[in-house]
């Protein structure tokens, strides 16, 4: 996907900033100019530059345009116009100055703060009202549209600055037009939406009407009280799962503080049965204000607008310590105000003491010392402990970005303490404990059942930027060029450039050590000194960059969960870059290093009897892939309309053979190549 730059003339329009890209169009900020100084600030919608002779999408665009443009109501996110600019459609939309909810949401969890019921039942209230406008609604001739948004989500509801909630997004909505489906809409096994706010029927292939978009909003209140994603597993088929069985009750136990008539509204939101539920987005919503009403609990825009600002924007901390100061004090811990009942993102995380292996002095608080006379470990949340090591070894870690702000350290054998919490050590290395300057392009949850996606997608879209990923302690940064991995940071001591070297066969242990007494700054000058000292060879030291920039990023596909953002157009040092070589191709070793056949087995389980669809150029995505010979040979018997029993059957005499089947159907599924059509209802 190219650049552009910005600010930049489209049509009679000015785009202003890039605030997101979907899977079909990229949405900005824009301005709208008339005489007499007239300006109106507005988004624009527009398809993607490779999908513009698309006209599968071109049809998905203007069915929104048309579904939306029908809907006039507060609570909904206004289109203004459908056009296209020489040959690239776009829709021109209402501009909601504020966030959306999965932003907010992510911050109350980062920031382990509470959203209150009065203000999720409000938004939540809010966006059943525009629901219930868009199903009720109706065209020019009074016939009913039948609307179902199938979306309803977080990234789908905005607040504004002043409090307003609106749902957008009608991208994926089904209505009743008087058009006919473009081919790829009539296949009912198909899936739209957002995989974690599904409904049961949706995912079993049952018929779906608007009481699936009210199990959706049922989940989105779940999250807003309890900030823990309600059906998401550690698999796609998992979650799907979750789902189809919507045993709320199980997780009712985890969350007992929330009261009982929530739990009630909850249960009836998320019932298994369409039946069961309620019946329109109205009923849901009196039953929200009649539960606000016996709790005499006042709510309005006012108070959302007010909780917004607290969250997005926090007072500034009281002043620290000054940074002239060679000293650190370890917080006291602050007394928790919460109940024993409360839930676990409310809790401090626990500060389990240092293995008996590592030898540290006893634990005491930290009051002041020399820092470059001190000594210094760090440790993760799994208890790996890496120390001792001086303060100039502290200060070469640093210009590596080697160590995580959320990281826990001990001076001189303190108490452990965050390292962004050590003003010493923030005021070394500034910028790698201040907040991004920009928002994320995406940003979301991860498992290492999703990563390969998102590392697909970064490649096929050939997106400029830097990724961020978040597990705990543990921070790596990963940048791209034009879908190509260029440079990563990490605060896994294990990632450490002498570290690999030595694992890797290298060099020795004390080759690192003399080469280490030359430097104070980045793995790179670390491959200088190398091979100042003769130790390695110039062209040694590039392979094994290029190699060690591959295992960063390959590690990150073993981890079970975590948080990632991705930040456009942000460059790696141009004096640090590597070559990792297709992102594609790496992906799918980390594919063959880190899934066992238990694992694929587990993605499948579930939809082993499923229909496959596959697309027909699976040949240059497996080029791409630089498939195993074996792996190649597999590839042509997954084909559309036979299911993977049928293959496991057929391969049955051969566990490596059936290993390989599951393999390529895994990266073909994660490339958007194959995907499953659920067995239609009878």
């Amino acid at each position: 996907m190219q650049l552009t730059e910005l600010p930049a003339p489209f049509g009679k329009y000015e785009l202003l900033e890039k605030i997101g890209t979907g899977g079909m169009a990229e949405i900005f900020r824009a301005r709208s100019v008339g005489p007499d100084g007239f300006e109106k600030i507005l988004v624009i919608k527009r398809v993607l530059p490779e999908l513009v002779s698309n006209k599968a999408f071109i049809s998905l665009l203007v069915a929104e345009a048309k579904v939306t443009s029908l809907l006039n109501h507060p609570n909904i996110v206004q289109i203004h116009e459908l056009g296209d600019v020489d040959g690239t459609y776009y829709i021109a939309m209402e501009f909601v100055d504020g966030s959306d909810l999965l932003n907010l949401l992510s911050r109350c969890t980062r920031d382990r703060l509470r959203v209150p019921i009065e203000i999720a039942l409000h938004i939540v209230s809010e966006v059943s009202r525009g629901l219930a406008h868009a199903h009720a609604a109706t065209d020019r001739d009074r016939r009913a549209l039948n609307i179902i948004h199938r979306d309803v989500s977080p990234s789908n509801i905005l607040i504004s600055k002043s409090g307003d909630v609106k749902i957008m997004d009608f991208g994926v909505a089904r209505a009743d037009l008087g058009i006919s489906a473009p081919a790829h809409e009539q296949d009912r096994g198909i899936l739209k939406g957002k995989l974690g706010y599904m409904s049961p029927e949706q995912v079993t292939g049952r018929p779906i009407d608007r009481r699936s978009d009210i199990f959706a909003l049922g989940i989105v209140l779940f999250e807003c009280l309890t900030l823990k994603r309600l059906f998401v597993g550690q698999s796609d088929v998992q979650t799907l799962l979750n789902i189809r069985e919507a045993d709320v009750e199980q997780r009712f136990k985890r969350h007992s503080y929330l009261p009982k008539p929530i739990r009630g509204i909850l249960r009836k939101a998320l019932a298994k049965d369409p039946e069961d539920r309620f019946q329109t987005a109205t009923d849901f919503q009196e039953a929200i204000l009649d539960y606000l009403f016996d709790s005499r609990l006042k709510v309005s825009s006012r108070s959302v607008a007010t909780f917004l600002e607290q969250v997005l924007h926090p007072p500034p901390p009281a002043a620290a310590a000054s940074p002239a100061e060679p000293a650190a004090a370890a917080p006291e811990p602050a007394p928790s105000s919460a109940p024993d009942d409360s839930p676990p993102a409310a809790a401090p995380p626990p500060l389990p003491p240092p293995a008996a292996s590592t030898q540290l002095p006893r634990s005491r608080v930290l009051r002041r010392v020399d820092l470059s006379r001190a000594t210094f470990h760090f440790r993760h949340d799994d208890e790996t402990v890496f120390g001792p090591v001086d303060f100039d070894r502290v200060v070469s870690l640093l210009a590596e970005r080697a160590i995580g702000p959320r990281e826990w350290v001990s001076i001189n054998g303190s108490d452990w303490m965050r390292a962004e919490d050590v003003r010493a050590i923030v005021d070394i290395q500034p910028s790698l404990f201040e907040p991004e300057a920009t928002r994320p392009l995406d940003d979301g949850p991860v498992n290492r059942y999703r990563l390969p996606s998102l590392f697909f997608r970064i490649a096929s879209s050939r997106l400029t930027g830097k990724l961020k990923l978040l597990a705990g302690t543990v921070q790596k940064e990963l940048y791209f060029d034009k879908g190509e991995l260029r440079y990563a940071n990490s605060n896994l001591k294990t990632d450490l450039f002498g570290t690999f070297l030595v694992t890797q066969g290298y060099v020795e242990p004390a080759h690192i050590e003399r080469a280490l007494e030359r430097v104070s700054g980045p793995l790179h000058h670390l491959g200088h000194a190398l091979v100042e000292l003769g130790i390695l060879a110039q062209s040694a030291v590039e392979a094994a960059l290029n190699e060690h920039l591959r295992s960063r990023a390959l590690e990150i596909l073993s981890w079970k969960e975590g948080w990632f953002e991705f930040f456009e157009g942000l460059i790696a040092p141009r004096d640090a870059e590597g070559q990792a070589g297709e992102l594609a191709a790496l992906t799918m070793e980390g594919i063959r290093h880190h899934y066992t056949f238990g694992d694929l087995r587990l993605l499948f389980d579930g939809f082993l009897d499923h229909a496959l669809i596959v697309g027909r150029d699976t040949a240059h995505i497996a080029q791409r892939l630089r498939l195993l010979p074996d792996e190649e040979r597999i590839r042509p018997a997954l084909r559309s309309n036979v299911t993977l029993n049928d293959l496991l059957r057929a391969a049955a005499a051969s566990e490596s053979t059936q290993l390989y089947l599951l393999r390529v159907a895994f990266a073909l599924h994660q490339t958007d190549h194959l995907a499953l059509r659920a067995p239609r209802a009878t």
